[in-house]
């Protein structure tokens, strides 16, 4: 049964502006996030679709920054074949026990300008 949906779109050049700065990057995404979105050739598109996803998963569990979810608590990785996944720990993993959640589906995708992320919440 499905628990909570969650989708994000956001403009990949809002991201490219703030990847500069190490303090954003580190209040955002995990050091696993950061070594990968770097290693690709596109790093600002790779960047705005984990921020994409991560509040996908906010939306999808009904809380964000203001109910002690925050970024960092989200991991954003891929699995060898690309497809990527969700890790969480903190009030993020809290709250998908809260729900019950078994299951987290996550699918980021973009064009030239944004990137779009959608989270199935799975019981």
């Amino acid at each position: 049964m499905i628990v909570g949906v969650g989708i994000d779109l956001i403009e990949i050049e809002k991201i490219a502006k703030n990847i500069h700065s190490k303090t954003f990057l580190r209040k955002i995404f995990t050091e696993s996030e950061i070594t990968d979105c770097k290693s690709v050739v596109n790093s600002p598109e790779r960047f705005a679709g984990k921020f994409a996803a991560k509040e996908a998963f906010m939306k999808a569990i009904g809380k964000g920054i203001h109910q002690e979810v925050w970024f960092i608590q989200i991991e954003v990785l891929n699995h060898e074949s690309g497809a990527p996944y969700v890790q969480v720990n903190g009030e993020a993993e809290a709250s998908i026990t809260k729900l019950g959640v078994k299951k987290i589906h996550a699918s980021i995708t973009h064009t030239k300008n944004i990137a779009a992320a959608v989270v199935i919440l799975e019981q």
